[in-house]
């Protein structure tokens, strides 16, 4: 930020100490946001299980019997200077009509504060009438502002023939692959989402996490994707990831300094040399965080 800063002062004599310090909130709002996260879905489909593989640690209980989220779990990844994500492991529905009915209520009321939402599925249920309800009636208006959504099959290792997974690699066999595509065809239409937008995973067995974190990273505005990738796991993001990461930032830091100089004499005289220093400045902040 200092960089760009003094480039700008170099190039100019009369820019001014207001159009400095909105360069700097700027980038400083954009490093230090912390995005909302919320996982949705039904009990028992994995949510708590996705967000330990997700982000590499265990910050979710979790219990191969009980349903352990009775009430929203919310927790701060990242805690250097406040920073990071607020994940929010949501109770999940389906259990009985009373809940369902109080699940409806809290979820109406944290949807409009959330960056992000992921609804999760389990690949081997047959039915999603539940989910779909839910979908239709309390989540898909929140949806219509342009919120992020994505829709997460988890445990596709159990879709049958669930003895063509490969053990060794935790990859599906042929056949498994072929029906895995086709259960994803059908959530899709039974969602009325887009087909990139549901994500066959197994959180056990760290399957198809990066494209994931891929869907997430590239489903975020500018601003807060540098936010989640610093947080996910390093396994987890890919090469692709990383560069819309490093796109994302030059977009921001490019769009701020033209806005700051944006109607005085320094607009024109510096566009050319701020332009090559705003790679610098995104190489030191992803080397900053560990991104590339």
């Amino acid at each position: 930020m200092n960089m760009i800063v003094d480039i700008l002062k170099e190039a100019d004599a009369n820019f001014t100490a207001e159009q400095a310090l909105r360069i700097n909130e700027k980038i400083s709002s954009m490093l230090n946001y912390k995005p909302a996260v919320g996982v949705f879905g039904k009990t028992g489909v994995g949510k708590s299980s996705l967000c330990n593989a997700l982000f590499g640690q265990d910050i979710c209980e979790v219990s191969d019997i009980d349903a352990c989220t009775r009430s929203t779990q919310e927790m701060i990844l990242g805690l250097d200077n406040g920073k990071g994500i607020t994940l929010m492991d949501v109770p999940g529905v389906g259990e009985n009509q009373e809940r369902d009915d109080e699940y409806s209520e809290l979820y109406q009321q944290l949807l409009p504060k959330l960056d992000l939402v992921l609804w999760v599925l389990k690949a081997d249920d047959r039915a999603y009438s539940v989910d779909i309800d839910f979908y239709l009636n309390v989540v898909k208006p929140h949806l219509q502002q342009g919120k992020p959504f994505i829709m997460v099959l988890n445990q596709v290792d159990k879709v049958e023939p669930f003895r063509d997974w490969d053990c060794a690699s935790r990859t599906p066999g042929l056949t498994q692959a072929k029906n895995i595509y086709q259960k994803v065809a059908g959530v899709a239409n039974n969602f009325s989402v887009k087909q990139s937008a549901v994500i066959p995973i197994s959180a056990d067995e760290k399957f198809g996490l990066s494209k994931l974190v891929d869907e997430i990273v590239f489903s975020l505005p500018d601003e807060q994707k540098v936010s989640v990738a610093k947080e996910v796991k390093e396994e987890n993001l890919s090469n692709e990831a990383r560069q819309e990461v490093k796109s994302s930032l030059s977009r921001v830091i490019s769009r701020t300094v033209a806005g700051a100089v944006c109607g005085s004499e320094i607009g024109g005289r510096v566009a050319g040399k701020a332009g090559a220093v705003v790679g610098a400045v995104v190489g030191g902040i992803g080397g900053l965080l560990g991104l590339w």
